[in-house]
């Protein structure tokens, strides 16, 4: 695989008539959801793609796609998470692309009593949605940087505008934004040719979002503005109704809060 591989430093910064042939890429998260659909469609235009879930059934059924390849892992254990990287350079030869989809919701109520499975729930999501990443990062640095590549990471709306009844998700999505952007001011200060990318997703139809998605837009539209914000190497993809919201959280935040305080 790797010996006949070409550097696809222009595919990655063309947005028209988009290409990831043959970008190599890890999408962590990649079973269901958001994620499937991103292994999908890079699979489809020619990408070499690795992935990760934690069930065995859909992780085969996601890895029957020509060109994609996986593994079970744990994305709440850092040893894990840097395993997954080094897996992946091994199995496609080196590394253009990371995104950083996998991500854990879970209500929590701070009023009626605490209990030591809400702990865990919490540190699962706390170590999932902002541990995972940074680790993910930090593995991917050195192979990023070779092949001038691209780091992205979903976060949401509910970052910058929380609501009440899942606060630890909330407050990992807003640590992950942050950390993206001094990320960015480290790699940039190395003169290194790596994008740091934010996607700022709106509410989205996915198993996390199951009974509460009325409106959501659909993975697979929300997958497709992914891959083209990728391909424009924008700081921030502001998917969906991501867009407006970021406009109306600039000017009125209290509208955006108020809009989001209940969702």
């Amino acid at each position: 695989m790797a010996g006949s591989y070409k550097r696809p430093g222009r595919v990655l910064g063309q947005p028209s008539g988009m290409s990831f042939h043959p970008t190599r890429v890890l999408v962590t998260g990649g079973t269901s959801g958001i994620g499937a659909h991103l292994v999908c469609l890079l699979a489809e235009q020619g990408a070499l793609v690795a992935t990760c879930g934690r069930d065995p059934d859909r992780l085969a059924e996601t890895t029957r796609q020509r060109g994609v390849t996986g593994w079970i892992t744990d994305l709440a254990d850092p040893g894990s998470t840097a395993a997954l990287v080094a897996d992946t350079v091994v199995a496609l030869g080196g590394l253009d692309l990371v995104v950083a989809n996998a991500a854990v919701q879970h209500r929590q109520s701070f009023t009626g009593g605490w209990t030591a499975a809400d702990s865990a729930a919490a540190l699962t999501e706390v170590h999932t949605n902002l541990v995972g990443p940074v680790v993910l990062a930090a593995a991917a640095w050195p192979h990023l940087r070779r092949s001038g590549g691209v780091f992205t990471a979903l976060t949401s709306a509910l970052a910058y505008s929380p609501k009440k009844s899942a606060p630890v998700y909330c407050a990992s999505k807003a640590g992950l934004g942050v950390f993206l952007r001094a990320l960015r001011y480290q790699w940039q200060d190395a003169d290194a040719a790596v994008t740091v990318q934010e996607a700022l997703m709106p509410l989205v139809a996915t198993p996390m979002t199951a009974g509460r998605d009325d409106g959501a837009m659909p993975a697979e539209q929300a997958a497709r503005q992914i891959l083209t914000g990728i391909a424009r190497r924008v700081p921030v993809i502001p998917v969906g109704r991501a867009r407006p919201f970021r406009v109306i959280h600039r000017l009125a935040p209290r509208i955006t809060d108020a809009m989001l305080r209940d969702s």
